[in-house]
Formats: C-alpha cells, structure tokens, sequence
C-alpha cells in the first residue's frame, strides 16, 4: 500500500511541475511582451487529426492552426508563428496587432493566449482537492 502511495505521489508532482512549468512560461511571455505592433497574418495552417471517441465509438476531428505573423520593429521584419488548437480567430492578409518582447522580437503574445492561460490558471483548485484527498487517503488510512 505504501509502494502505491509513493507513486501515485511521485505521478502527481511531476504532473504539478508540468503544469507550473506551462503557466509560468505563458505568464513569462505575458510580461516580457509590452511593445504591441501591427502584424499582418501571412498564413494560417490548417491540421486535421482524426481520433475515435471512446465512449462512443464514432470517429471524431479536431483541428489545429499555425499561424504565420509578419511584423515590423525598429526598422527591420520579423516572423514568427503560434500554434492554436481551439477555434482560430485569424485569417490569411488580416491586420492584427500583437505584443512582442522589445529584447527578443521573435518572441510574440497575443490575446488569444489570455483565454488559455485563465483556463489553465483555473483548474488549480481541482488539482489542491485532488491533492488534499490523496494526502487524507494516504496519512489518515
């Protein structure tokens, strides 16, 4: 039982330090990215992954997107991509602005992150109750 305890312990903190690692670089990007300048979308790639459905057993798709940003800074053009796995927002030769870290141009933010990041940020307390009954089932059993 004590074998089982440890780890199923050991599973959940490095789950934890996934989690953290990923919160912390999208909070990271958030800060460093303070100078917003107007990009213009150059591609936007569509991947189609096709998966069956567990419980039901029907064929299920679910897209990602990859788009291309193309934007201008002190003088000289940079490039850079995000990928997206939820429905996305941008299309070929729109004008967007986006944040960019003024040290690293290349490193970009934009506000279809923050919806993520909420997301993620929010399902901190499921994971405190998961762990408050992992700590009552292994110290009080």
């Amino acid at each position: 039982m004590i074998i089982i305890a440890i780890i199923v312990g050991l599973l959940l903190g490095v789950f934890h330090v996934l989690l953290f690692a990923v919160i912390i670089k999208d909070i990271k990007s958030m800060i460093l990215c303070t100078k917003e300048v107007d990009a213009r979308v150059k591609t936007v790639q569509q991947e189609l992954k096709e998966y069956e459905d567990s419980q039901t057993g029907k064929t299920k798709y679910e897209y990602s997107y990859t788009v291309h940003f193309v934007y201008e800074h002190d003088g000289q053009t940079y490039e850079s991509f995000k990928n997206y796995s939820k429905k996305c927002r941008y299309f070929r030769g729109q004008e967007t602005s986006i944040k960019i870290n003024p040290h690293n141009p290349k490193e970009i933010w934009t506000k279809g992150e923050l919806k993520g990041l909420l997301t993620v940020s929010l399902s901190i307390p499921i994971f405190v109750m998961i762990d408050c009954f992992y700590i009552m089932c292994v110290f009080y059993m």
